[in-house]
């Protein structure tokens, strides 16, 4: 039987939001027409952050991956309570595991508009995904990506091409106490279908869309140096086709954070918790097999102080212990994606003016890591060089 819901999915998720966006922004001209001021909910958030970015991991007895990356955002106030924010990134990956590859060139481009409502208390935010990245990657290709995009290694450019998505998003914050502010937030994410892999015949693949539902708070200790918050997201996924017919189901994932801050005279010191729980995913059709999805704990500590009057300075260290997530390669049940890793390392953020903002990071790794069945030891350094130039 034809899915005719699907066929028509592309024409009616644009237009659930288009009518979304007329109840909400009936007030969008005078916004428009009133320009940004100092009472602007966006002041000062103007700008253009731009980069460059190498990683490079060594996997004992497997190979290396290494990826630099020119991640490039703007941010534009077009009115006092509408934001828009365009962000894309060149990148250059390579590999010498098992084969030598290396694929080069821009990802999608990121267009995402936010509009505060008067009372400032709910947020609104549209976003819209542009397939400028490469896609019909070939088989060694795609054996790279999925090294690449291994959650532990951390690459900033996972993966690359991945069609035409958007996204629509509500929030609401308040002020429950003087000391309490409470968050509640709930989005929907659609995915296009688009071509992944160069192979005979090329396979349509549709990801499944996501709806997702978010709790937070923030509270602030009575001594006021302190300050404890939590955030926790739960996503439930739709099915993945291919060709149109379902053949994988995501397991539903809940993502907490768990963050405490404490400022002791010159230094703030950041202590954060995350834990990735995800349930089992599952093949469809003939013989429907379930497997095991990782779950994943991180740890990060960080203290930053003034070092002068143009210097700030922070020293980070961080642990990541993943369970493994299971495969299946050439019909036997494999895992992949465990990790015992420790990080550390610095960043350092230059006050140079109100304008120009440059920040240098650094981070080097070390660790043991599971993929298809084999543990292998691994090290990896992480270098940024950044700048913002606000207007």
């Amino acid at each position: 039987m034809i899915n005719t819901t699907f066929k028509f999915r592309p024409l009616h998720i644009p237009t659930i939001i288009l009518m979304l966006w007329l109840m909400f922004f009936d007030k969008l001209p005078a916004q428009i027409a009133d320009p940004v001021n100092d009472k602007s909910i966006f002041r000062g958030a103007g700008g253009v952050t731009l980069g460059g970015v190498v990683q490079h991991w060594n996997i004992a007895g497997l190979g290396t991956i290494s990826q630099q990356s020119f991640p490039i955002s703007v941010s534009l106030p077009i009115a006092n309570r509408m934001l828009l924010t365009v962000g894309t990134s060149g990148m250059n990956t390579s590999t010498t595991a098992k084969v030598d590859s290396s694929i080069n060139g821009i990802v999608d481009t990121r267009l995402s508009l936010s509009y505060v409502l008067p009372g400032d208390k709910i947020w609104l935010t549209a976003g819209l995904n542009l397939p400028t990245g490469k896609t019909k990657l070939d088989t060694i290709e795609t054996r790279m990506v999925s090294l690449a995009s291994q959650t532990a290694f951390n690459y900033k450019v996972p993966t690359f091409g991945q069609g035409t998505s958007g996204n629509f998003s509500l929030v609401y914050a308040g002020t429950i106490t003087r000391r309490l502010v409470l968050g509640i937030g709930a989005s929907y994410y659609y995915k296009g279908t688009y071509e992944p892999i160069n192979v005979n015949p090329i396979p349509k693949y549709d990801p499944g869309d996501e709806v997702s539902a978010n709790l937070a708070f923030n509270f602030i200790t009575y001594s006021k140096a302190a300050r404890i918050s939590m955030d926790l997201t739960a996503t439930y996924f739709f099915e993945d086709k291919i060709n149109e017919l379902a053949r994988y189901h995501s397991g539903p994932r809940a993502i907490g954070l768990v963050s405490y801050s404490l400022k002791t005279g010159k230094f703030n010191h950041l202590l954060q918790t995350r834990l990735r729980y995800h349930l089992p995913n599952k093949t469809l059709g003939t013989g429907s097999t379930e497997y095991q999805s990782s779950t994943q704990i991180e740890t990060q500590y960080s203290f930053s102080t003034p070092v002068n009057e143009w210097l700030n300075g922070t020293i980070v260290g961080e642990y990541k212990l993943y369970s493994p997530d299971q495969t299946t390669i050439t019909g036997s049940v494999v895992e992949t994606g465990k990790a015992g890793i420790v990080s550390f390392g610095g960043d350092a953020g230059f006050l140079i003016s109100d304008i120009f903002y440059p920040t240098v990071s650094f981070r080097y790794s070390t660790g043991s890591f599971v993929y298809e069945g084999n543990q292998y030891d691994v090290s990896g350094i992480d270098a940024l060089v950044g700048v913002k130039i606000s207007f």
